[in-house]
C-alpha cells in the first residue's frame, strides 16, 4: 500500500509502507497490548505520524481495554433498556450527562467513575432503587411519574418468580466474604431472629436499625465476624440494613413482624416494628447472644431520635458517603458500651 505522506525527517512528502508491528500501551493503569498498524517512509524508512491509523490505534486500544476491563456498548445498552427507561431520566438517576449515555450506548469507553456506575448496575441491579433515593429530586414531574412507573413495573418482573427469602439474600448476599458484610456469608435465620429478639415487644423503626447495625458491628470488634454479615447503609438517621425498606416489606409479608404507623402529638408518622414469631436463642452462639443483650440493655431508654445522634458520632458514619454501605472495618473505631 502506497500513499504520499509529510515526513518529518525528509522534511518532504514521500510514500510510506503501512507494517504491523506489537507494541504495549498504558492505558487507565492497565497495559494493553495490540497489533498496530505504523507507517514508514519509503525514502527514508523513519517513522511516519498518519493521523488515520493514530485514530485507529487509539481506538483498538480503547476496545481492548473495554472489552477486558470494562464493558461493551451492547452491555452499556441492555443496563438502561432492562429498566425500560429513557436516556434523560436514566442519565439523570446517574448524575451524568444525556450526551454521555448516547456516546457510550454508541460504542465510546466511558470514564472510569461512569464505568463503575454501569459495573455496579451489572452485578447488583437493584442498586438502581439507591439512585432513584438519591437524584430523583433532578426528574421533572412526567419523568419522576415515567421513572416510577417503569422501576415499579421492573421490581414485579424481577421479583415475580422469587421467594421473599430469596429476595431478601438477593441484597446481601452479593457482599459475601467482603468487608461491607464482615468477611462473612449472610445468614438470613439469624438476621431474621436478630429482629424477633429486639421487636418482641415492639420498637420504632428508626431505633431497630440501630440496635442491628450495632450489635453485628460490635461484635465485629471483638470477635473480627459479624453475627449476621448483612451490610449497612449510612443513611441521614444513622447505619440501616441496605434497602432495609424493601426487607422490612418482604418480612412483613413473610408474617414475620407486624408493622403499625402511628402519628404523634408533633404531626410526625412514626413506624412500630413488632414480632409475629418467636424468637429462636438456639441458633445463636452464647457470646452472640450477650452482645444481643449487651446492646438492648445499653440502649433500652433511648428513643430513635437519640440513638441515631449517638450514631452520628461512630467514624463508620462519619466517615461513609451518604447511601453508601459502611466497612465493618471502622468497627474497630467503634465506641465500647459503658
Amino acid at each position: 500500500m502506497n500513499i504520499i505522506n509529510y515526513c518529518e525527517t525528509c522534511r518532504s512528502e514521500h510514500t510510506y509502507t503501512i507494517k504491523k508491528e506489537r507494541k504495549a500501551f498504558r492505558f487507565r493503569g492497565q497495559e494493553i497490548e495490540i497489533d498496530r498498524r505504523v507507517a514508514y517512509c519509503n525514502n527514508c524508512h523513519s517513522l511516519i505520524d498518519v493521523e488515520e491509523l493514530e485514530n485507529e490505534t487509539t481506538s483498538n486500544v480503547a476496545r481492548i481495554y473495554s472489552e477486558k476491563y470494562g464493558m461493551t456498548s451492547f452491555e452499556i445498552q441492555n443496563i438502561r433498556q432492562r429498566y425500560k427507561l429513557g436516556v434523560r431520566p436514566f442519565a439523570k438517576l446517574l448524575n451524568i450527562g444525556p450526551a454521555s449515555v448516547t456516546r457510550y450506548e454508541s460504542g465510546s469507553l466511558p470514564q472510569a467513575s461512569h464505568l463503575e456506575l454501569y459495573k455496579r448496575l451489572k452485578q447488583h441491579p437493584h442498586v438502581i432503587l439507591e439512585f432513584y433515593d438519591r437524584n430523583k429530586s433532578s426528574l421533572s414531574s412526567r419523568e419522576l411519574k415515567m421513572v416510577d412507573t417503569a422501576l415499579n413495573a421492573w421490581k414485579i418482573s424481577e421479583h415475580s418468580f422469587q421467594t421473599d427469602e430469596q429476595i431478601i439474600e438477593s441484597i446481601y448476599k452479593p457482599y459475601k466474604e467482603t468487608d461491607l458484610s464482615g468477611y462473612g456469608d449472610f445468614s438470613l435465620e439469624k438476621f431474621i431472629n436478630m429482629i424477633l429478639y429486639f421487636t418482641t415487644n415492639g420498637v420504632l423503626k428508626t431505633k431497630l436499625m440501630k440496635l442491628l447495625w450495632y450489635s453485628d458491628f460490635l461484635y465485629f470488634k471483638r470477635q473480627t465476624v459479624s453475627i449476621t454479615s448483612a451490610t449497612y447503609v449510612k443513611y441521614p438517621y444513622g447505619p440501616v440494613p441496605k434497602d432495609h425498606e424493601l426487607t422490612l416489606a418482604h418480612l412483613q409479608h413473610m408474617n414475620v413482624i407486624e408493622v403499625d404507623e402511628r402519628t404523634n402529638e408533633e404531626g410526625w408518622t412514626m413506624m412500630i416494628i413488632k414480632a409475629s414469631e418467636p424468637f429462636d436463642s438456639t441458633i445463636f452462639t452464647e457470646d452472640e447472644l450477650e452482645t444481643m443483650q449487651e446492646i438492648d440493655a445499653y440502649f433500652r431508654d433511648y428513643g430513635s431520635r437519640k440513638i441515631s445522634e449517638y450514631a452520628h458520632n461512630e467514624k463508620g458514619w462519619l466517615e461513609t458517603d451518604e447511601k453508601q454501605p459502611i466497612s465493618y472495618n471502622y468497627a474497630e473505631e467503634l465506641r465500647e458500651l459503658h
